[in-house]
């Protein structure tokens, strides 16, 4: 029987698994709590998540699971537990840190999210590996929870196969949803039709029978009823639209629809087309639109000029426009008080006085020039935001300012005053690999996730600041104090325990095999085999007792 209690929930509940051409995603939250008001004694807790396409199992891609601990009562601040997930074997291992408990009526919750439900339905079983200790003995403890995965039992996903078609006979409407349902659609016209749906490859669909196709936009409402009305229906709407409506009649209060519009006596023609309008004269051909004014939102022609023959022109290629002046194909100049535009191609930008600043823009990128020359430049702006920065070293804006250059080994932080001397570098935070440091002082408190290796000396200073170890000291060399060692619980050593000046003991010494004080020459007392043996004078200033 298990020390602890295990139950499964899952989101949603139950899982459901996808149909043809979805992906459904699902959380697995096992609640693990301690039952009793003792606290227990445990080490690990291992799940198994079957994995594959079965419908036994959980998914088919286990490295998409995270896994973590949630609403954690079972352990103290600090004493959290160890997670780790091993995507290939699809096996959840939660262990406990060294000599901690499961308190008393604590719980929490493992998670395994984000991960795609596999596609068959059917019952999960995951298995459940408790290692905890009973009595003196540690022993494993089986336990077996188990989760359903079902198929979806409502309609969902009610959608035309396309929403703009050029007649009502190209109408397609497609769902998805569970054989055990009744389906009605009822059209923009008339009651409900009963119809018999057609299984698609992603689903059901349907379409108006013939002789009922709309003939403008409409909206169908899809009913879905369980059989004998044991369950409330389901109603999904969607909506279809025509290219080319019909009606009746129309009522025009602010404009004709018309495929075209010819004059009376003068046969010049209006043609309303998809993309607008065409001006046709009389014989057909495009003609001429004269007005005062034209306001449009867009003008497609092939060139616009001035009315003279030797004013300026644009003309627009298929890359853009093109600006020209005079009766041949020469370049003319644009001028305007402002330009705005998406882009410009061009080989340099530069002020109008030739002897300023100025841009060229050679294969690589920019380059800034100044006085006209091929002096480099200076770039002056608030905010630059770029994907890098390749220079030679960077500074603030005063010569007093801290500078940083970059040579093959990093970069290097400098002084702004003095001649390379080193700067300081400050941050909320660093992210390193290694530190390599002449000396560092920590204001507050160092916390080492890994571990602590010193080749050297370990020192701490007096007063306040001290190094305290909450876990184990393991020293696989020499301890050496050259002052006061205060030991309040128990000094194990292995091996040698030398003191070089005074021990004091106020408690008991208890030595499971030889105790020997020495000096530095030889021994003074030693133990051995049940009996005390003084190399010296004994001096008793109480009472000395022999049984024997």
């Amino acid at each position: 029987m298990a020390s602890l209690h295990y139950e499964v929930l899952t989101d949603p509940a139950p899982l459901q698994v996808p149909v043809a051409g979805e992906e459904r995603q699902g959380s697995v939250y096992i609640v693990v709590s301690n039952p009793t008001m003792d606290e227990v004694i445990w080490y690990s807790i291992e799940i198994r998540v079957p994995c594959g396409q079965a419908d036994g199992d959980l998914t088919a891609n286990p490295k998409t699971i995270t896994a973590r601990v949630e609403r954690n009562t079972a352990t103290k601040q600090g004493e959290e537990p160890i997670v780790a997930w091993d995507d290939n074997t699809g096996v959840l291992t939660v262990t406990a840190r060294p000599n901690t408990l499961f308190q008393e009526a604590g719980s929490m919750a493992l998670v395994l999210d984000g991960f795609p439900v596999s596609s068959a339905a059917g019952l999960v079983l995951l298995r459940v590996t408790e290692r905890a200790a009973n009595g003196a003995r540690v022993q494993k403890n089986p336990v077996t929870l188990s989760l359903l995965k079902q198929l979806p039992k409502v309609p969902r996903n009610f959608r035309a196969k396309q929403s703009l078609v050029a007649g009502g006979q190209d109408v397609v409407l497609q769902w998805d949803g569970p054989d055990t349902l009744t389906y009605r659609i009822q059209g923009p016209d008339g009651p409900p039709e009963a119809v018999v749906p057609t299984q698609g490859t992603t689903g059901w669909q349907w379409s108006p029978a013939a002789g009922q196709e709309p003939k403008r936009d409409a909206t169908y409402t899809l009913i879905a009823t369980s059989p004998g009305g044991q369950q409330p229906g389901y109603f999904l709407t969607t909506t279809v639209h025509l290219r080319s409506p019909e009606f009746e009649s129309v009522t025009a209060t602010t404009g004709i629809h018309s495929p075209w519009v010819e004059g009376t006596t003068d046969k010049g023609r209006i043609v309303f087309t998809a993309q607008g309008s065409l001006i046709r004269d009389a014989a057909g051909d495009l003609g001429t639109l004269s007005a005062a004014k034209a306001d449009a939102e867009t003008v497609t022609a092939a060139w616009v000029r001035g009315r003279d023959s030797d004013a300026g022109w644009i003309r627009f290629p298929s890359d853009g426009i093109r600006v020209g002046h005079g009766g041949g194909s020469d370049l003319g100049t644009v001028t305007a008080d402002k330009i705005s535009v998406n882009g410009i191609n061009t080989q340099w930008v530069g002020d109008r006085d030739a002897g300023k600043g100025w841009v060229e823009f050679p294969q690589s990128g920019v380059n800034v020039r100044k006085d006209g020359k091929q002096d480099w430049g200076t770039v002056a702006a608030d905010l630059a935001d770029v994907n890098g920065i390749n220079t030679k070293w960077v500074q603030g804006r005063t010569a007093a300012d801290g500078w940083i250059e970059f040579p093959a080994s990093g970069m290097n932080v400098f002084q702004g005053s003095g001649t390379r001397q080193w700067g300081t570098v400050a941050a909320a935070k660093a992210d390193l690999n290694d530190v390599v440091t002449d000396r560092a002082q920590v204001k507050e408190r160092l916390t080492l996730q890994g571990g602590l290796s010193v080749d050297n000396v370990l020192e701490t200073q007096d007063g306040p600041p001290r190094l305290i170890v909450h876990g184990r000291l393991d020293a696989e060399g020499e301890v050496k104090a050259d002052r006061t060692v205060t030991v309040t619980g128990d000094l194990t050593t292995l091996g040698m325990l030398r003191v070089q000046g005074e021990s004091r003991l106020q408690g008991k010494v208890n030595a499971g095999a030889h105790l020997s004080v020495r000096n530095a020459g030889d021994w003074i007392m030693h133990t051995n085999d049940g009996k005390v043996a003084i190399n010296g004078d004994l001096r008793v200033h109480g009472a000395f007792r022999a049984d024997s």
